[in-house]
């Protein structure tokens, strides 16, 4: 299926997407203002070990100290000078976290500073192409480096892998030069800016035009591929028009569903996504859907579509962490195994390696996904300053309740008010006025205005003497 990816900059912000016939499969953005650091390589110094939890808390020269898991290696002591590098952003109060195994990825290689052995993608199945690639890496390996041939080096021919090769290990001998006269904490490297990383690592076969608005971006991405060697069949376009690219494309719909909680599936049935502060919850409803046939046969059409929904929204909107789905229930061990399978088939080309789990008999499916960078939605989306992120606010009936006991707590006290004014929020005031302000002026024998201030929060209210303001 050709793809396309589409790659915007701007002084504020770069933004990629990658569409498959038109449909969005994949969108990142990355704010200038918030540095992406996974792949930097720092030389940190230890600020504090705590043997509890088997970490240690690594000074790299950024705001919040970054987290080192150490497991058993007790090696690790405060004050220390160490070389690490970020695997996740920082994400709120949590500060990055960091490795002290380096992998510095290429177009066709990575590079392992500290481990001495070849490894090969185990997606290239071929036997002789794997023997013709450890044996290339193994004639030009230095001794004490380690490498790991990637996918993309099926088929390619000696000299670009070798190329690729050099340029990764010219890199690391930069990276040790620094790391050996520099003084913790400093930034050692950089990893590449989005849309370089983008070409690096989506560029396959199956992709077949990438599009940029940037004539610096569209040199940078000839260049790379100049030096890359590449002889795949990709077409670079410069969009050259006034018109925003995602727009111009019509991608600007799709990414505006980005944030919907349900999602439509093609047959009528559709996907409700919940986010919690553990996990994210996919729930798959049958919607208008009612099938032809018999009831088993209408679930299955739903779970087929909802599986490889699922694949696609996970890359999308970039869940990462541990995701559980409620499935329609299937009562035939061979239908849940079909959607498994095709779960599996769905995320193979997920970046982030999801790992899905056998289905239980509640038909619900445990999917694990890696978590690198700041969800789409942290990036895009503040926390609702009205429900504070819960997504619910009491309905204006259950505020009326709040207040007719408030005004029965203030009515049963010696010389109560007789002329009171109730200030909400209009939708409260329009509830009120409709359905409560008649029983409450009997209830509690007194005249009652409501008055709507669109300053007030939806579940706040004020009640006051309006006879002393009347006067």
């Amino acid at each position: 299926m050709p793809r396309t990816i589409i790659i915007s900059a701007t002084p504020e912000e770069t933004r990629m997407a990658l569409t498959e016939d038109g449909k969005l499969m994949e969108y990142v953005v990355e704010r200038n203002s918030e540095q992406h650091m996974v792949g930097s390589v720092f030389k940190g110094k230890v600020k504090n070990v705590v043997r509890g939890i088997q970490a240690a808390f690594v000074d790299i020269g950024r705001e919040q100290n970054a987290f080192l898991f150490l497991g058993e290696n007790s090696d690790v002591t405060e004050g220390q000078s160490v070389l690490v590098q970020v695997t996740k952003d920082a994400r709120g109060t949590k500060g990055p976290t960091v490795v002290r195994e380096i992998a510095l990825p290429g177009r066709y290689a990575v590079l392992l500073p500290s481990s001495d052995y070849i490894g090969i993608s185990h997606k290239i199945s071929n036997k002789d192409e794997k023997q013709r690639l450890k044996s290339l890496v193994a004639a030009h390996k230095p001794e004490g480096l380690g490498f790991v041939v990637r996918t993309l080096a099926e088929g390619v021919p000696d000299e670009p892998l070798l190329a690729d090769i050099r340029q990764l290990l010219a890199t690391w001998q930069v990276i040790s030069a620094r790391a050996q006269h520099g003084q913790a904490p400093m930034l050692l490297y950089r990893e590449l800016d989005l849309s370089v990383r983008i070409v690096r690592d989506y560029l396959t076969e199956q992709v077949d035009k990438i599009i940029l608005d940037d004539a610096v971006v569209y040199k940078r991405v000839c260049e790379l591929l100049r030096d890359m060697g590449s002889d795949l069949p990709t077409k670079l376009v410069l969009h050259e028009s006034k018109d925003d690219v995602f727009a111009y494309y019509q991608l600007n719909d799709q990414i505006a569903g980005i944030s919907d909680r349900k999602v439509w599936l093609d047959c009528g049935g559709y996907l409700v996504i919940d986010y919690t502060e553990a996990m994210t919850v996919i729930d798959v409803n049958s919607g208008k859907f009612s099938g032809n046939r018999d009831l088993e046969d209408t679930i299955m059409q739903i779970n087929r579509q909802a599986a490889a929904e699922i694949a696609r929204q996970l890359r999308l909107r970039d869940i990462g962490g541990i995701i559980v789905v409620d499935f329609i229930d299937m009562h035939s061990e061979e239908n849940q195994k079909e959607i498994i399978a095709l779960l599996n088939s769905a995320l193979a080309d997920d970046k982030m390696k999801p790992k899905v789990q056998d289905i239980t008999v509640l038909n619900l499916v445990e999917i694990t996904r890696k978590k690198a960078r700041q969800n789409l939605s942290t990036v895009l989306y503040n926390t609702c300053p009205t429900c504070q992120g819960s997504g619910r606010v009491q309905s204006p009936e259950t505020i009326s309740v709040e207040i007719r006991r408030r005004l029965r707590h203030l009515m049963s006290k010696r010389m109560a008010a007789k002329n009171v004014l109730i200030q909400v929020h209009p939708l409260v005031a329009e509830w009120l006025i409709k359905h409560d302000v008649k029983h409450m002026e009997r209830e509690f024998s007194c005249s009652i205005l409501v008055e709507p201030d669109e300053r007030l929060h939806v579940e706040a209210f004020a009640i006051l003497d309006n006879t002393a303001l009347d006067k």
